[in-house]
């Protein structure tokens, strides 16, 4: 009995079939980047970098010593200073000292954190100074900036892929 197999009956080949994958995939491409430019997110939106607290104990650091670090710019610029504080607290007798970002302290300024108190280390700011108001404006702003190059990108890859796959099917044809 001859046995003809599905893909050499249809005549497409490795071409072919080649070629649907990459029109298929192309107009997927193309159907994400319309819909990264119309503003959809493909991930969750997280308000909070906070993590889970109902256990994070409230206590106060002080910002022990600033420290600065310089780092060589690698486009010719000149180099960047990062200020950063080197914080100290005590739990249970024990001392901890951690490096925070700059927020504008002082020395010896008292800062509001919340330990973990299974693991004191685990730590995050909780005052005033760390809490970042984002305006309208701006959260609109960075939200333009992250999906239109995306969404631009996938149109125009998806585009190729595309056309590359109607190609492969003509040559085929």
């Amino acid at each position: 009995m001859n046995e003809i197999t599905l893909l050499a009956k249809s005549g497409l080949g490795w071409q072919g079939i080649g070629g649907i994958i990459l029109l298929l995939t192309g107009v997927g491409l193309i159907y994400f980047g319309i819909k990264a430019l119309q503003g959809y997110r493909f991930f969750p939106e997280q308000e909070y970098n906070i993590p889970e607290e109902d256990h994070y104990e409230p206590t106060q650091a002080k910002a022990l010593q600033k420290v600065k670090t310089t780092m060589p710019d690698f486009n010719g610029g000149e180099d960047r200073v990062f200020t950063e504080w080197k914080i100290g607290y005590t739990i249970d007798g024990e001392k901890y000292t951690q490096i925070v970002t700059d927020n504008g302290y002082e020395k010896g300024d008292m800062i509001d954190i919340k330990y973990n108190p299974e693991n004191p280390q685990e730590f995050y700011l909780d005052d005033e100074k760390s809490k970042v108001e984002v305006t309208e404006e701006e959260k609109e702003a960075e939200e333009k900036e992250e999906k239109t190059p995306f969404g631009y990108a996938a149109i125009a890859i998806g585009v190729l892929l595309g056309v590359f796959g109607v190609v492969m099917l003509i040559d085929k044809l």
